[in-house]
């Protein structure tokens, strides 16, 4: 099918808030190539509200894949119903192609993702091949995880549609009431505002910087004059209770939607944490980053902004984002090559304890010193 004849295009990334953020370059993309076509999105709910706040996308489908990430789930009668309406829907809006940004990493993956594309009955499916990905008909090599960023990757994908302009920054588009709401939460905030987002979700706990070191970074901030706000989801309350009450911390665990969360990050000067999903959505929004890589693949999972440094190393000429790692020999060891290698991580984790709240502070008060200048 000639390129010029696509006119409705279906991306599926069925993601969390980061892989959300970083597959808006391939979106961007697409929309420059088709300014008029239908560009539709399915993803998790939590990948849909980053997706509802793109200018870009026409409609986002949410599908919750975690009811479906063991097989023995498919065989419940009741979540069959549900599934079956998705298949109806996405054949009845008869795309002309479907762009998969995924790695094909596991066979029920695999099984997943091609009964899904099958489903959308569209004659043009892209999408990364590992050698396993015999049900695209545009296929991109996949090299392996940390090979290329994985925006890039998402990039190369819609490359194969016909997408030919240059990367762009992630950019998403925010309600005026979600500002107002953050202007509000962050009233009388004094000195640069720095935002601590401190836990990493369930998948891959091992990415998450020991509490410890938090509390002690924070320390430093207040000394130096910041303004700390804490974020985080509802679920995240209980663990970080030994930072919410600390003096002069602004506490809004729980107390954000996404789009008010976003505004509250365009809001700070800074932003900081280990391997998460609010540093991506801060990316998006303009602010500036710190984030923090142990045994994450810092090559597939930095901002799209940051620049990957070694600590010690010093920051660059025009450098306000930093992907800091210590680069021990054993890291990473969570999604390396074609694997998923070790969501907790070692149990030493020294690649995140060896990153000292000293260090950090250093690099998150030359970040400061440079931004507010």
């Amino acid at each position: 099918m000639p390129f010029e004849r696509f006119q409705r295009i279906l991306v599926v990334k069925l993601a969390d808030i980061g892989d959300a953020v970083l597959a808006l370059p391939a979106l961007q993309a697409l929309r420059s190539a088709y300014p008029t076509a239908t560009i539709d999105v399915m993803s998790t709910p939590q990948g849909a509200a980053v997706f509802h706040l793109s200018p870009v996308i026409n409609t986002v489908y949410s599908f919750d894949k975690a009811q479906f990430d063991q097989a023995r789930e498919l065989l419940a009668p009741q979540n069959w119903l549900p599934l079956l309406r998705l298949a109806q829907r996405l054949r009845q809006k008869r795309y002309d192609a479907v762009a998969l940004l995924h790695h094909l990493t596991t066979p029920f993956g695999r099984w997943k993702h091609r009964m899904l594309l099958t489903a959308t009955g569209a004659p043009v499916r892209a999408g990364l091949d590992n050698g396993t990905g015999t049900f695209l008909t545009h296929r991109i090599p996949d090299l392996g995880f940390g090979a290329k960023p994985e925006w890039q990757y998402g990039l190369e994908v819609v490359q194969t549609l016909g997408a030919t302009a240059q990367a762009s920054a992630p950019q998403l588009q925010l309600p005026h009431s979600a500002k107002v709401e953050a202007r509000n939460l962050l009233r009388g905030s004094h000195g640069p505002r720095v935002v601590v987002h401190a836990r990493v979700g369930p998948y891959g706990p091992g990415r998450a910087w020991p509490l410890a070191h938090v509390r002690t970074f924070i320390h430093g901030l207040l000394d130096g004059g910041c303004t700390v706000i804490l974020t985080g989801t509802a679920a995240d309350g209980p663990s970080l209770q030994p930072l919410r009450h600390l003096p002069g911390v602004r506490d809004l665990i729980g107390q954000t939607t996404l789009p008010v969360l976003a505004a509250v990050l365009q809001q700070a000067h800074l932003v900081i944490g280990a391997d998460n999903g609010v540093l991506h959505l801060a990316n998006a929004v303009g602010t500036p980053v710190l984030a923090l890589f142990g045994p994450s693949n810092v090559h597939a999972w930095a901002p799209f902004h940051a620049r990957i440094l070694r600590a010690g190393e010093p920051l660059p000429p025009g450098c306000t984002s930093v992907a800091l790692t210590l680069g021990l020999p054993c890291s990473p060891c969570f999604y390396v090559g074609y694997r998923l290698g070790r969501p907790q991580g070692c149990h030493t984790r020294w690649c995140l304890s060896g990153l000292s709240p000293a260090l950090v502070l250093r690099y998150a008060f030359a970040l400061l010193a440079r931004i507010q200048k």
